[in-house]
Parts: structure tokens; C-alpha cells; sequence
């Protein structure tokens, strides 16, 4: 996984125009699953009001929340900004339906906790590919041997005041 966060303009790989003079960010990996790359980018500004955003469906059955040409154009010319194996190449972008919106908690930190007699949530807060190792945590404390690593990230945080350290870099998402 690789995860590029700049301020540097993003200059279309297509015809050089600017598509982003203020900070953006994008991460991409390898899709093993069809032979490519697979990622996401920043900023997308949702412009319905938050009591209208529709998370149901999620992903490519979605009508509201899957990428368009614009994503398209934005993606691949980000791919060429990081890696210049990738300039040129954004006429292969395989065009179908794909996406969805992601969702933070109130402080960008995943949530991990028993919410209700049976029921344990793992809230991961948009950052789904660094929570490899919660699984077998998770596993033992429904078993019943609490885990001091989860600590920082029960619900309580909220209402305690214990919320993580704001991040350094300048960029939301990040």
C-alpha cells in the first residue's frame, strides 16, 4: 500500500491542465485479484447534507457514491504523478461501477468495542488496510480475556475525554 499526500499541483496525464492546485492525497496497491491497481484518492467534497447522505447501499450499488470519468481522470493522473510507469496508461482505468463513501469517527480512530449484549463492533474509521492484527484481539475479548491494546479505542473515549492526538499533517484524511 502506498499513500501520497501532497500540495503540489495535479497536472493532467492526459493534456498537462490542472486538476488540483490545493492539497490532495491518493493510495494504491496492487489488486492481485484482476491484475492491477486498486486505490482510492482525496479530497471528494460530498455536497448532500449530511441528514440525506444514503450509506445504504454501499459500493458499485450505490448510485450516489461510485466514481465517475472525473475520478477516472483525477486517479490515473495521480498514479503518473507518483510512479512514471503508470504515465500514459490511464485509457486501461477499468470502467465499472466501484467505490463508496468512506466514514470516520469523531477523532479519525477506529472504535472497538462490545456494543450490546452479542454484539462487538470493529468500526475501523476509513483506514480498513491497517487493522490486519485486531481480528485475534477482538476474537479473545468475545472469548472473555480482555485486551489491554484495545483500551484506547472503546466508546468510552468519547464521553471520558480521551481522544487521540490530533495528526500533524495538514491534511484531513490523513
Amino acid at each position: 500500500m502506498i499513500h501520497v499526500d501532497t500540495d503540489a499541483p495535479l497536472l493532467s496525464d492526459r493534456d498537462g491542465s490542472v486538476i488540483r492546485d490545493e492539497a490532495w492525497g491518493i493510495y494504491y496497491k496492487p489488486d492481485f485479484n484482476f491484475g492491477g491497481v486498486q486505490g482510492g484518492a482525496m479530497p471528494y467534497e460530498v455536497m448532500t447534507p449530511a441528514d440525506d447522505v444514503a450509506i445504504d447501499p454501499y459500493g458499485p450499488e450505490s448510485p450516489e457514491f461510485i466514481v465517475g470519468e472525473d475520478f477516472a481522470h483525477m486517479w490515473t493522473s495521480a498514479l503518473a504523478h507518483c510512479q512514471e510507469r503508470f504515465s500514459g496508461k490511464g485509457v486501461t482505468f477499468k470502467d465499472e461501477p466501484s467505490g463508496g463513501l468512506g466514514c470516520f469517527t469523531p477523532d479519525s480512530f477506529p472504535v472497538f468495542d462490545r456494543f450490546r449484549e452479542n454484539v462487538h463492533v470493529i468500526a475501523d474509521s476509513n483506514h480498513g488496510y491497517k487493522m490486519i492484527g485486531v481480528g485475534h484481539l477482538v476474537a479473545e475479548e468475545i472469548m472473555g480475556n480482555q485486551q489491554a491494546l484495545l483500551e484506547p479505542f472503546r466508546f468510552s473515549r468519547y464521553p471520558e475525554g480521551k481522544l487521540h492526538p490530533v495528526s500533524n499533517s495538514p491534511y484531513p484524511w490523513s
